[in-house]
């Protein structure tokens, strides 16, 4: 079996795909045949994956050109280019380079993908917005670009397709073959022992169980679901409408990507490097485009700047990663990307309402829309940099009001349960006291010493306050009898006796105090009980 046979049989082994079907039926076959995939002669250089294009004013400044070419396979080697493979992670490694190289003015990729594994798609397509958060990006479809792929583009800020290029197929699928068929009639069996029930699922040499069938299936859905997000993000459409309208499966051709929105313009790779070098005037800019009437916008795609409304190549240091690149306003650099006034408004004016349904629904506010927000409200009765409509001036004012009331109300509940809860340790503490022999006054000292003390030492001191009282209430009662004077002074000589062992004994209790006493003294101890 040739290399290029077994890394793609590793591929094939129950991962999760996002591809076009008739590639995958494609890669299926050539592994069920064992015929190697034709390579390219041996004389015969693979294209370079990375090049420059000097800017026609270049000033050392160029276009960085990156493709993103073939079947997508994780991990791929270098020589699986020979092959018609890709390794999204040289790929990535290569965007972030170009995004991090000052030299480098704008970033095109051409892409002609089917698509491939989704193991390794999510760190390009990660590596794509990286690169958008610091310089200009597009996508430029040179044939195909499905599935894993789109998923890479839409992170781009724009993508162009020519009239012929093949756009979609968002989705995902596992696959599984099944040899046990074939097996019995050769008279093979084939035994699987499992550690757990769910180990090893979806093996080739037995059916497909519906255990299999439904982890399989989870997997397939949660992948779906990153999938749609992802886009989502990058296209900045809400997540219903990609789940509904793009999520399908399903081809566009050519203008129809541009209709269905899942791509911006016509264009060739060509033209789109002539404009971005300064080579050729670059189009007229496109009207904006009106938000989707079924929901609304993805939050995500709001937290993170509108990359559409950047200009075309930075300044010589690279910009914020968290802001889109400043105009340039050297001529025949490249094309000018920045979006009309009126559009950056209407951008600026969803955003400041959006935040504001979100702080009125009680949801969490990201990290740019907290500072977005502050930066209007600590801007009123200012000039402000961002003119607002009337109807989001009215909501900001009236979320201020709004989250004054709140901030009272709240402060107003706290001092009334912190009230209610005073009264009532008070009442409970002065209970206590009570209880305990003492005066109501006592309850405050209770308090403090409960707050102070560990439990054990607090139930301690209670313990010894009871026993203090049983004896003080029986001395009184003997005291007050008048029918035995005697019993009245051996009381009194009690107390006195008790009196002297604790001031001698400070740390005792009076308790302690009048058991020393009467152990002391038996004598004193037979009179002072009667006997």
């Amino acid at each position: 079996m040739t290399k290029n046979m077994q890394f793609l049989t590793q591929a094939l082994s129950g991962q999760a795909w996002a591809i076009t079907p008739q590639m995958l039926d494609h890669l299926q076959q050539l592994v069920a045949s064992g015929k190697a995939m034709q390579s390219l002669e041996e004389n015969v250089t693979p294209e370079a994956t990375v090049q420059k294009v000097p800017l026609v004013k270049a000033n050392g400044r160029s276009v960085g050109l990156v493709t993103f070419h073939g079947v997508v396979i994780n991990r791929c080697p270098d020589w699986g280019v020979y092959y018609g493979y890709m390794s999204p992670q040289t790929f990535a490694r290569e965007i972030r380079m170009l995004a991090d190289d000052s030299s480098v003015a704008s970033i095109v990729i051409s892409v002609d993908s089917p698509g491939g594994t989704v193991a390794g798609t999510v760190e390009a397509a990660e590596a794509v917005a990286y690169a958008r958060s610091k310089k200009r990006v597009t996508a430029v479809v040179n044939d195909t670009c499905c599935s894993a792929a789109f998923w890479v583009a839409s992170q781009a800020n724009e993508i162009v397709v020519s009239p012929t290029s093949l756009t979609g197929s968002i989705g995902c699928i596992i696959s599984h073959i099944d040899y046990s068929k074939a097996l019995v009639d050769w008279g093979i069996v084939v035994t699987y022992i499992r550690s757990a029930v769910k180990k090893a699922l979806g093996q080739p040499y037995e059916p497909l169980s519906d255990t299999a069938k439904a982890e399989f299936q989870k997997m397939v859905d949660d992948v779906h679901a990153q999938f749609i997000a992802a886009v989502a993000k990058g296209r900045r459409k809400a997540r219903a409408l990609v789940a509904d309208q793009w999520a399908t499966g399903e081809v566009w051709t050519g203008a129809d990507a541009i209709t269905a929105g899942l791509a911006d313009r016509l264009g060739t790779l060509n033209t789109i490097i002539g404009e971005q070098t300064g080579a050729i005037a670059p189009p007229d800019p496109a009207p904006p485009t009106p938000p989707p009437d079924d929901g609304e916008e993805d939050p995500e795609a709001r937290a993170s700047p509108d990359p559409t409304a950047s200009s075309s190549p930075p300044a010589a240091q690279n910009p914020s990663p968290t802001e889109d690149p400043p105009a340039t306003t050297e001529a025949g650099s490249s094309i000018p990307y920045s979006a009309p006034p009126e559009q950056a408004q209407e951008e600026k004016t969803v955003k400041i309402e959006d935040i504001l349904a979100k702080v009125r629904n009680g949801q969490a506010l990201t990290a740019e829309e907290r500072a977005f927000l502050n930066q209007h409200l600590d801007a009123q009765g200012q000039a402000s940099t961002v003119e607002l409509s009337p109807e989001a001036r009215a909501a900001v004012e009236q979320a201020q009001q709004d989250a004054a009331a709140a901030r009272e109300e709240a402060q107003t509940a706290q001092q009334t349960a912190n009230t209610e809860r005073e009264a009532r340790l008070s009442r409970e503490f002065e209970e206590e006291a009570v209880a305990l022999g003492q005066p109501k006054a006592f309850g405050a000292t209770l308090r403090e010493a409960s707050e102070k003390l560990s439990p054990e030492a607090y139930s301690a001191m209670k313990q010894s306050l009871n026993a203090a009282s049983a004896q003080e209430k029986l001395v009184a009662e003997k005291g007050s009898s008048k029918d035995n004077r005697e019993s009245g002074d051996v009381q009194a000589d009690y107390r006195a006796r008790v009196d002297a062992h604790v001031k001698a004994h400070p740390s005792a209790s009076r308790a302690e105090a009048g058991r020393a006493v009467l152990a002391a003294d038996p004598q004193f101890a037979r009179r002072y009980r009667g006997g």
